[in-house]
């Protein structure tokens, strides 16, 4: 029998537009349409470094606004048990090959399915692991992995497997699994 989809919680429209880097797009428009003007007052330098750092301010601002509607969809996510991770093969002949996507661990097992691209919606079918449980120390993910997060390698009834989370995707993971 097929396992059915994991349904994590959708993006809304303005983490869509975030994701696709639009507000970094307008920024850059921003930026080009300021820089001749203030060159002609100031100098090419001054006007430089004026909009680097208003740039870097507004980059910064733009993330703060946006990560209340991240956090409150990562807890909504986190409530069914599901977190969003990367996964591969500990002995993958490839081992810089990771698979993105969102993970769910339930009583003796654990589900994953890959996402589209970086930020898309589940794709694929799901990736049932069973009896997962550590087999290694925690270590820093790869930055390109899973960026700020931990690795643990699982044994699982498949085969040892390496999965990058977050912190809070961990203590979710290791306190379901010992359930």
């Amino acid at each position: 029998m097929p396992q059915k989809d994991l349904a994590p919680t959708p993006r809304g429209w303005p983490e869509k537009l975030h994701d696709a880097n639009l507000d970094g797009y307008l920024l850059i428009a921003v930026v080009a349409l300021a820089v001749f003007p203030l060159q002609e007052s100031i100098g090419f330098w001054p006007a430089l470094a004026m909009v680097v750092l208003a740039g870097g301010a507004a980059t910064m601002l733009v993330e703060l606004l946006f990560r209340p509607v991240k956090r409150k969809r990562i807890a909504s996510d986190a409530r069914q048990g599901i977190f969003e991770c990367a996964q591969r093969a500990a002995d993958a002949s490839a081992p810089g090959k990771w698979a993105f996507g969102y993970a769910k661990v339930e009583r003796g097992r654990l589900l994953f399915q890959a996402k589209e691209g970086f930020s898309g919606s589940v794709a694929g079918r799901v990736e049932v692991f069973p009896d997962p449980r550590p087999a290694g120390p925690l270590v820093k993910a790869p930055w390109l992995a899973f960026p700020g997060g931990k690795a643990i390698t699982l044994h699982t009834g498949r085969g040892m497997l390496e999965l990058a989370v977050s912190a809070s995707s961990l203590e979710l993971l290791t306190g379901r699994s010992a359930a």
